[in-house]
């Protein structure tokens, strides 16, 4: 079988646990001939990747054996601009362009973001008979309302999306089927699209960290360099973690903030937590120096995936820090989940439901410093809660979020839509 599957911005580079290299693995396991496109562009350094400048014939072949083909834009320097809107665009352009002269595929597994290729990718299977799952990721382009304040400001952005909007629904709709890592996307999928859903849209999980809590032979994560040296500083005290990107709506900020507020308030609980801050992003040097003036606060920078198993191995509580609401259900909250480490989240939707129904830590309001610095004394003051907390977290990721049972359920269901109709070849 021959699949091809569609994402802007893909890492290529540390990337084996994001969720397009985990359906392909799990594809390529079962012997099937898998394309991944994605763009020219390094989304995350801003310039052309690597590993388009040095493909031979247009494509670069993974270690799995992962063929990636590239999609060519423009780039763009700001994420939030009208040129990374053109880039994609364009990327869907030569998506058409250049797929016209392959062979066709058996399956198309399209993602949202970006909606203008997803969009280019299913016209392109549709007119031509290829079952297509859209694997919807995030409300795009509908999420760029929540970046602006005010009901007349998110009018104004609103009408300005409504192409984009309707660009969107017809892709959902004329889709084989919706896919989603989350029930409040599949929601938002179905009512864009104005489709019911049938049993060609699926729920598969993000899951994207393996389980990362057994010891064993061969199972041993050392923490090396500034992860050893922040955990050794934390020893005998509750470690609290904040890893990965900082950005506009998820930022550590908060946490510094809260522990600021105990030192200010001589709070004999100060010297029995340590939060770790693993990770770098926008307002890092402010970080740094926030961190620097308390001594039970330390900072890692950047984390490749083995150093952030080690960090959370070494924790007891992941901060999932929102500056506002936001239904955010991303591989953070997973690589907390996978550690076994109940979590202090500031995220609505999907999460703090699930977080809520067993016990999986403490919900706080996005961006309130009360709230945060609250959820953190109860899980000091309460190692009992704190220890069922991590047993059910333990039980629930089991259960649900094994990165081999979802992935190997999605792989079955792209063979189960590939079989509804073999394109001529």
């Amino acid at each position: 079988m021959r699949v091809w599957t569609t994402v802007i911005g893909q890492r290529l580079t540390d990337a084996e646990n994001t969720r397009s290299m985990l359906l392909c693995d799990a594809l390529l396991k079962r012997g099937h001939e898998v394309t991944m496109w994605t763009s020219a562009f390094d989304h995350i350094n801003k310039r052309l990747r690597e590993e388009y400048t040095s493909a031979r014939d247009g494509v670069h072949v993974m270690p799995n054996g992962l063929h990636v083909r590239f999609m060519e834009g423009c780039g763009y320097k700001s994420n939030i601009s009208i040129r990374r809107f053109v880039d994609h665009w364009l990327c869907g352009r030569d998506f058409r362009r250049k797929a016209r002269q392959l062979p066709l595929p058996d399956a198309v597994v399209a993602s949202i973001p970006d909606h203008l290729t997803a969009h280019a990718a299913i016209s392109f299977c549709k007119a031509r008979g290829v079952p297509v799952l859209c694997d919807v990721r995030d409300k795009w382009p509908d999420i760029f309302v929540d970046y602006v304040e005010g009901a007349a400001k998110k009018a104004l952005v609103r009408t300005a999306l409504s192409l984009e909007s309707r660009r969107v629904a017809h892709a959902l709709g004329s889709a084989t089927g919706l896919v989603s890592m989350m029930n409040s996307l599949m929601a938002w999928g179905l009512e864009k699209s104005g489709r019911k859903q049938s049993d060609f849209d699926r729920i598969f999980y993000l899951a994207t960290s393996p389980r990362n809590r057994d010891e064993g032979p061969g199972n041993v994560i050392e923490p090396t360099g500034a992860v050893a040296k922040a955990l050794a500083a934390a020893k005998g005290k509750v470690v609290f973690a904040f890893t990965g990107t900082f950005n506009r709506t998820q930022h550590p900020s908060l946490v510094i903030d809260a522990v600021e507020e105990l030192t200010a308030e001589g709070s004999p609980l100060v010297d029995r937590l340590a939060v770790i801050i693993g990770g770098t992003g926008e307002g890092s040097a402010d970080v740094d120096r926030r961190a620097a003036a308390l001594p039970n606060i330390h900072t890692t920078g950047w984390l490749s995936s083995v150093e952030m198993r080690a960090l959370l191995r070494g924790s007891d509580v992941g901060l999932l820090m929102m500056n506002f609401p936001s239904p955010a259900f991303n591989n953070k909250a997973f690589s907390y989940l996978s550690s076994g480490l109940p979590i202090v989240n500031c995220a609505t939707g999907d999460l703090a439901e699930l977080i809520d129904e067993h016990c999986l830590g403490i919900n706080c309001q996005g961006g309130d410093i009360a709230s945060v610095k609250n959820a953190m004394i109860r899980l000091i003051e309460e190692p009992e809660l704190r220890k069922k907390m991590a047993s059910n977290v333990r039980d629930v990721f089991d259960r649900q979020f094994d990165t081999q049972t979802t992935y190997s359920r999605y792989a079955d269901h792209v063979e189960r839509i590939a079989a509804m109709k073999m394109p001529d070849k």
